[in-house]
């Protein structure tokens, strides 16, 4: 697991598998671009993002753990 998705887990609360999907958005949707360059608070932020992306999508099931 790569310590991307360690944050986003934290940032997000999401599942190591969603963490995934998220982190493929941060890079392909958001930054358009690899996320070494990125903060930790620039990657938590977006990981927040990628999630109601994927949310709108209906890629990813609302759960709870979600922070609103």
């Amino acid at each position: 697991m790569s310590t991307y998705r360690d944050i986003i887990k934290g940032a997000t609360g999401c599942s190591g598998a969603q963490a995934a999907e998220v982190e493929d958005v941060m890079r392909n949707v958001i930054f358009y671009s690899t996320l070494d360059w990125q903060t930790k608070e620039e990657l938590e932020e977006s990981a927040r993002l990628a999630v109601e992306i994927l949310l709108q999508e209906r890629a990813l099931p609302r759960e709870s753990q979600y922070p609103d």
